[in-house]
């Protein structure tokens, strides 16, 4: 028997890897940002992104970066979800500690040589919905260009509830119970997300399995700090379906020549075996009918979901 058989049953070492990867996060997000701010001293030497991919979490975010990382091209940055922008703890450390995630100047600039075009870099925080994110970017990156990916957010919901069950402190409530609990839980986020985004807590954040969804206001209060033109919105089944034309047509859009992927794996896929039971479903196909035909007008194409 193996090893790892002896020492807990039938535990795979992949099913203890992913039993223990919350905990891993969990230390990692807490001990980067300081780690990190040990280096912010030799900022002013590092570039700023010219891209971000703002949202929507749980949909191919992280595939996505994986994905662009893949062009020669491409530097990607020292941690895929920097939370500058969206989070006021990492906010106030400053900019260079945000440039410290990014490759030298000097290092761009001698792979802009070497390639014959310039080199890019940029980073992946799916916190679109948190209003701060826009304000601050637009103030410290203006020109960056904006990738949204957007999935279907019946299933982003369940998929971003399922994370929670995973997370420390686990989410403790059914999700239909969720559901119902979500306005009393984030209601003071809500409030704050208007009139003092800087102070947005983590209920919105952790529980906003509806809020999230709403992606037409998302995007129309991006628009008020950039144009159309810096955005680029991306279906997630067409990303999932045909990595590599999706691609192509990001890399054209942060200004880079096509370029074939390597490998099409995506990254975190959900594990959950319980499906979405049909009240939860029914709920949240009533709930954001509305809201996909507004961004279905807006993009001037319907991708198929209820409105």
């Amino acid at each position: 028997m193996h090893l790892v058989d002896k020492l807990t049953g039938t535990r795979t070492a992949d099913q203890i890897a992913h039993w223990i990867q919350p905990y891993r996060q969990w230390v990692t997000r807490r001990l980067r940002p300081l780690l990190v701010r040990l280096m912010t001293p030799f900022g002013a030497s590092h570039v700023l992104p010219d891209f971000l991919i703002i949202g929507a979490a749980k949909s191919g975010t992280t595939s996505m970066l994986s994905y662009l990382a893949q062009h020669p091209g491409i530097v990607p940055p020292k941690a895929k979800e920097v939370n500058f922008f969206s989070y006021s703890d990492h906010y106030r450390l400053g900019e260079n500690w945000y440039r410290v995630h990014f490759p030298t100047r000097k290092y761009m600039e001698e792979l802009s040589t070497r390639l014959g075009y310039p080199a890019r870099t940029g980073e992946a925080t799916p916190s679109m919905n948190i209003n701060a994110y826009a304000i601050n970017a637009h103030a410290l990156v203006p020109h960056a260009k904006l990738i949204v990916i957007l999935r279907n957010p019946v299933d982003r919901a369940y998929s971003h509830y399922q994370h929670q069950r995973r997370k420390i402190p686990r989410e403790p409530l059914s999700f239909w119970d969720a559901l119902q609990a979500e306005t009393a839980r984030t209601s003071q986020d809500l409030v704050k997300n208007q009139c003092e985004p800087d102070a947005v807590g983590q209920q919105l954040r952790r529980f906003g399995y509806c809020h999230k969804g709403k992606y037409i206001e998302q995007i129309e209060h991006w628009l008020q700090y950039y144009p159309r033109e810096q955005i680029q919105i991306i279906n997630f089944e067409q990303l999932a379906g045909d990595p590599q034309t999706v691609c192509n047509q990001s890399f054209r859009f942060v200004g880079l020549p096509p370029c074939q992927l390597a490998h099409y794996a995506p990254k975190n896929p959900g594990r959950y075996r319980q499906p979405m039971e049909d009240r939860c479903r029914n709920y949240l196909t009533d709930f954001f009918r509305p809201y996909n035909r507004r961004l279905f007008e807006f993009l001037g194409e319907d991708w198929g979901w209820p409105s």
